[in-house]
């Protein structure tokens, strides 16, 4: 799926249901979609309601309304669990490298804005290139905490030094690491292109040490998009045909605003965001998967 659809990014989102008992879990498309596929098992293993909504278009499943990237609450498994759960994750493939991936402005104004919700700790899942693990390591999970994070729950990084880390999953830490907030990355390493699931189920295990929670770690269940591949074709191709003619796209001024307002306290509980802008220089200067093999 091309990222068109959120290029008119509308989101909406009412951060009041976020308090200091609220872990954000989040997952989005990166290598062997680690990210997505774990985030795409809690919402069908788990008793979730879509709370906050992200893109152009949107569909219903399992009595839950859906977009390409959405929010979803988490129930309690119990009474006693104060803990409160929010999945963030892109239903539908949106790369996060690649030709087709979104500009890295997105991804960063996206971290902020997750971050403002001042929630007690936010836990993102990725995937790492199986061809940079070191064979004498014993583990196939990497954890990035910011400092922070490691000084309330004492987490120690593993991440080596020689390493880099791209997309959604570098703003949250380095935007994390700046403004003094609890992020860790669990990073599974993973076959480069395809979807792999044993190390989605590897994160997954990770992340239950992490959230007392039953996330049912026995296999990985996948979200079937096959009833929505109709709409998803005809978006594309009717966005593609009308996409040259969105001429305030080439103005970057609004996310100059957004970075602004989000380091000036500004976000909203009642939060509605229209996007109508997105620099010509990233759509003709796309990442080139190749350069990170």
């Amino acid at each position: 799926m091309k990222n068109n659809t959120l290029f008119l990014n509308q989101m909406s989102f009412d951060t009041s249901i976020i308090d200091s008992d609220t872990t954000v879990i989040l997952g989005f498309t990166g290598y062997g979609s680690v990210g997505t596929t774990v985030l795409n098992h809690l919402v069908e293993e788990t008793d979730v309601n879509s709370v906050g909504f992200w893109g152009t278009m949107s569909w219903f499943h399992k009595n839950n309304i859906e977009a390409p990237i959405t929010v979803y609450s988490m129930s309690s498994d119990s009474g006693d669990d104060k803990e409160k759960v929010v999945l963030v994750t892109s239903r539908l493939p949106i790369p996060v490298v690649g030709y087709d991936a979104l500009p890295d402005a997105f991804w960063k104004w996206l971290a902020q804005e997750i971050l403002s919700w001042n929630a007690k700790r936010y836990i993102i899942i990725g995937g790492l290139r199986e061809d940079v693990r070191d064979v004498t390591d014993d583990s196939w999970i990497a954890l990035v905490p910011t400092n922070k994070y490691t000084k309330i729950y004492g987490t120690k990084r593993t991440f080596r030094d020689d390493l880099s880390i791209r997309g959604p999953i570098s703003f949250l830490l380095t935007e994390g690491t700046a403004y003094s907030v609890p992020v860790l990355a669990v990073l599974s390493y993973c076959n480069t292109f395809d979807i792999d699931y044993d190390a989605a189920l590897m994160a997954l295990k990770e992340v239950k040490t992490h959230i007392k929670r039953d996330f049912n770690t026995n296999k990985i269940t996948e979200f079937d998009t096959s009833f929505l591949e109709t709409q998803i074709e005809f978006y594309q191709d009717t966005e593609e045909n009308d996409f040259n003619d969105f001429d305030e796209f080439e103005n970057e001024e609004d996310f100059e605003d957004f970075e602004n307002d989000s380091k000036e306290g500004k976000s909203k509980n009642n939060f509605s965001f229209d996007s109508k802008s997105i620099s010509g220089k990233y759509r003709s200067n796309k990442d080139d998967l190749d350069r990170y093999r």
